[in-house]
Order: structure tokens, then sequence, then C-alpha cells
């Protein structure tokens, strides 16, 4: 599955459950916002963790014009606490609970029986489901708990005063309702050859890495519940990691240990315009228009540490680690690489 794939599935976790009750959503004003945003955080975070990790396998930098082909896949698991949050009717203002518990699931979390209420100025109300996590889909025996997979390709290449240049590339991609594009840049400096005393241990290698990744999505649906015009939701994403790499270097197998600091900003805003009305029996005459009804935000930051291994075999490599950070993952992946 390559990356504008798996970012649509994500966005299809949030369409094809929302999708048929925005209008119900919607009419609760700004209080959707303040749903959505609770349902959708873990699966945004962890993205935003993914795409951050992955970036490398070594501190050891190639030789001028070496160079190296990775494919990547990283799991970033969601903790325990994100499958769930709590329904707090401070928060909210035209929704309310109007059956079943408070207690709601995220998009990780599990299924729920609870129905909410959405209710106008005039205390006209319709009800619906609220909506409905996938975590009880995921694999019981399988050996990670409930995570959002990422596969990454990159390229590096080597080049003058011990530094690697990655890139992480998806041209423009389109279909009949999807737009997507990905760019991921990021620099590896080698630090050993500025630390003389370290000649004294040729198996120690230390650099730092830079890296900043940027992805755009926007989804037009060709058929909508919804009347309306111009409706479509976009999604930028922007994450950067900066971090300190030791390796050692023992010929058919490497250890290596990366410590720094991770952060991102994702952006979803449901755009144009989306007519709807109800009365006290749940029907809709669509006489009342909203216009860019939803502007999500979702941020992370914090310190991370990653520690793996890589075998050597030939020009191949192959290496796994694990990153402990607020939303631990796991990485494994193939390169190729030419010194």
């Amino acid at each position: 599955m390559n990356k504008s794939k798996l970012i649509l599935a994500l966005l299809i976790l949030f369409t094809s459950q929302t999708y048929a009750q925005l209008e119900e959503i919607f009419a609760a004003r700004d209080d959707a916002q303040t749903y959505l945003n609770h349902y959708l955080s873990p699966v945004m975070n962890g993205l935003m963790y993914n795409l951050n990790n992955g970036w490398y396998h070594t501190g050891k930098t190639h030789d001028k014009w070496g160079f190296d082909f990775t494919i990547t896949a990283s799991a970033s698991m969601i903790p325990e606490a994100e499958k769930m949050f709590v329904f707090d009717a401070a928060e909210y203002n035209y929704m309310s609970i109007s059956s079943g518990s408070n207690e709601l699931p995220t998009a990780a979390g599990s299924e729920t029986t609870t129905v909410l209420m959405a209710t106008n100025d005039d205390g006209d109300s319709i009800t619906f489901d609220a909506l409905q996590g996938v975590g009880d889909k995921w694999p019981s025996n399988f050996f990670i708990p409930v995570s959002v997979p990422t596969p990454m390709i990159q390229a590096g290449v080597g080049i003058p005063s011990g530094t690697d240049v990655k890139l992480r590339y998806f041209p423009k991609t389109t279909n009949d309702e999807l737009a997507y594009s990905l760019l991921g840049i990021g620099i590896q400096h080698d630090l050993t050859q500025h630390l003389q005393f370290l000649d004294k241990i040729p198996t120690l290698h230390i650099s730092a890495l830079g890296s900043f990744t940027q992805a755009q999505l926007t989804y037009t649906p060709t058929e909508s519940p919804v009347e309306g015009e111009g409706q479509r939701m976009e999604m930028k994403v922007g994450t950067y990691t900066l971090q300190v790499i030791g390796d050692i270097d023992l010929k058919l197998v490497n250890f290596y240990l990366g410590m720094g600091y991770t952060g991102g900003a994702t952006n979803i805003d449901a755009l144009g315009t989306y007519q709807y009305d109800y009365d006290e029996n749940g029907n809709y005459d669509a006489d009342e228009t909203l216009t860019d009804p939803m502007h999500l935000n979702f941020e992370i930051n914090g310190f991370k540490t990653t520690a793996g291994v890589r075998f050597n075999l030939g020009p191949a490599r192959v290496f796994a680690d694990y990153t402990l950070q607020k939303y631990p993952a796991i990485s494994t992946g193939i390169a190729i690489s030419f010194r």
C-alpha cells in the first residue's frame, strides 16, 4: 500500500462513518468540531508520529555520492487512555446525550450504543448514533495493540562534508475524489569527524538528523447526502524531528540509538455550503445553510528515544527499531545501500 492509499484509508475511516451523519453532526454547529476533535485525535496523532519515524537505521553517513533506497513500515501504538473519551456536557452547547453511556469511543476505540442529540436555538432536536470506533476490528491475536500503520519509501545520497540528504516524495496524485501529495526532506550530518577523540573508537559513529515532512490531501465526494455547493475536505499535515544518533558498527550487525524531539500539526477543514433544517419529527427541509462548518486542529510534540538493530547482508540492510514516545512505535524495513 503506498502512502496516498494509506491516507485515503484514514480519510475513509472519517468520511465513511461521518458523511452519512454530516447533516446531524453539523447541525450541532461548533459542537461538531469539539466532538470530532475528540473522536479523530488518536488517528491523526498516530499518523504524525509515524511520519517522523524511519528516517535512519545507522549513525554513519554515506561516503561522497553513496546512496540508499529504503522501504520502511512503522506502527504507532495508540495508548489505552486514547481509545475513549468522556462526553463532558460543559463542553457542548447544542449536542447532548439522548441515551447510553457518556464514555464514547474515539476512532481507535470500540463500538457503542450511545445515541446523541442535536438541538437548535428554537428547541427542535434530532437524535443520531454516536460514531463507532474500529478497535474491535483489530486482530485480537496480533503482536502489537491497536496502531496507526504507515509505510514509507525514501532515498538518500551522500554529499561532501559527511552529510546525507534524504528525500520522501510522492507527486500530486488525483482521481475522481482524491488529490494527494507528500514531500519530506531530511539532513543527516556526521559529527564523528568533528570529535577527534572518537578516532580511537572506529566502530562508533555519531550524527545529527533534522527532517521535515508535509502532506496535503483534498477529498471531494462525488455524492453527498447533504445538499450544498463546493463541498470538500482538506487535510494539511506538517511534521518535524531533530535527533542525535549513535551507532556501533560491527560489520555484520549494527546497533543504533537516537534521541531527540518530535513535533507536528494537522488541520482538517470541511469546506463549502451544507443545507439543513429539521423539525420535531426529524424531517429535513434543507432551508438553512452552514458555510465551512468544520475546522479541526491537532498537534503533537515531545521527546523520543529510538533503539534498533540492523543486519548487513551485502548491499542489503534489514533493520528494526522501537521508539519510546507518547505513542510508542515499532519500525522495520529493508534498504539497498552503496557507500
